[in-house]
């Protein structure tokens, strides 16, 4: 037991961390701010903890995660999911805050590696805006639809100025975003990269940079997968049930299909590999996937060999 290093498990809330610390299943809950973060610390040190667990929980665990890290602990940021699931195949079915910090812990000792990525600050950063770009998109298309039944003069007026001032603030964002890349070294770089395929534009890039910013360091099955178009095989003894998408960061699947959209029509790599398919009889949802697939691929190999796209005559 001398040997096994201390593992702590947080549940994070907007007001608060429960805390389970395994081997020694000592448990207590603090404040979610400097000062409950600092008797946080003063507990674990007491407590001979080495590593410290807790979920991606919107945000919340930021300030947490950089305390701990500023205080030398070893911090793991897990998947929600990914923990569910765990604690369901365990028989733990129960959900509270101090057994979900239980679970956490129970998760880590279990798999080590498992922990998410974490993002780089600009990434982070990049992430905020789209949040918010998103947001204004959502703001846009409502206004757009109630003005297409409102009739009373003074709804309208009011409707039209909160869909114009909705698309200034959008024009705001995406200046805001392409200061954020530019102010990056590596971030432009990476934005040049992709952006030079024929296709790709500035939405993106930018949310490759904040989803995925590892792309071109990693191999192309895992770039599918961490953009969400990997096809996840639903094979089980005679049965042969379609594959689906799933996973995937920052809902980045959607952008990928409209950006598959564009690439069937004016990219020839991509134009040309959707007419084979549909040649081939498939459908063209599935098309539509492959080729977004197909748009990572590519782009996770521009990244890789620091090239820019050529289209397949020039090549």
């Amino acid at each position: 037991m001398d040997n096994i290093v201390a593992i702590a498990g947080i549940d994070v809330s907007k007001d608060k961390l429960d805390v389970h610390i395994l081997p020694s299943n000592l448990v207590f809950t603090v404040e979610r701010d400097r000062r409950g973060l600092a008797d946080l610390v003063r507990r674990l040190r007491k407590a001979g903890v080495g590593e410290v667990a807790l979920e991606a929980s919107g945000d919340y665990e930021r300030i947490v995660i950089e305390e701990l890290e500023a205080n030398g602990f070893v911090v793991h940021l897990l998947n929600p999911a990914r923990v569910r699931l765990f604690a369901e195949a365990a028989g733990i079915l129960a959900k509270t805050d101090p057994i979900d910090a239980r679970v956490i812990a129970l998760y880590c000792r279990h798999f080590p590696d498992k922990g998410l990525t974490r993002r780089p600050d600009n990434a982070r950063k990049l992430g905020e805006f789209l949040t918010v770009r998103a947001m204004l998109h959502k703001i846009i298309a409502e206004a757009r639809n109630r003005l297409e039944h409102l009739r009373d003069p003074d709804l309208r007026a009011r409707t039209e100025r909160t869909l114009a001032d909705a698309k200034a603030q959008l024009k705001d964002i995406d200046a805001g975003m392409a200061r954020v890349i530019a102010e990056d070294q590596a971030m432009a770089a990476k934005a040049k990269l992709v952006r030079s395929l024929v296709g790709a534009g500035p939405v993106l890039a930018a949310n490759l940079l904040a989803g995925v910013p590892e792309l071109g360091t990693i191999g192309r099955r895992q770039a599918a997968r961490l953009c969400g178009v990997s096809p996840t095989d639903n094979k089980s003894g005679k049965g042969r049930r379609r594959s689906k998408l799933d996973g995937g960061r920052d809902q980045l699947r959607p952008v990928l299909h409209m950006v598959a959209l564009a690439a069937m029509r004016s990219n020839p790599a991509v134009s040309a590999f959707a007419k084979r398919l549909s040649a081939n009889g498939k459908p063209k949802l599935l098309i539509i996937a492959a080729c977004a697939r197909k748009i990572i691929v590519i782009l996770n190999a521009m990244l890789r060999d620091q090239t820019l796209w050529r289209s397949p005559k020039a090549a």
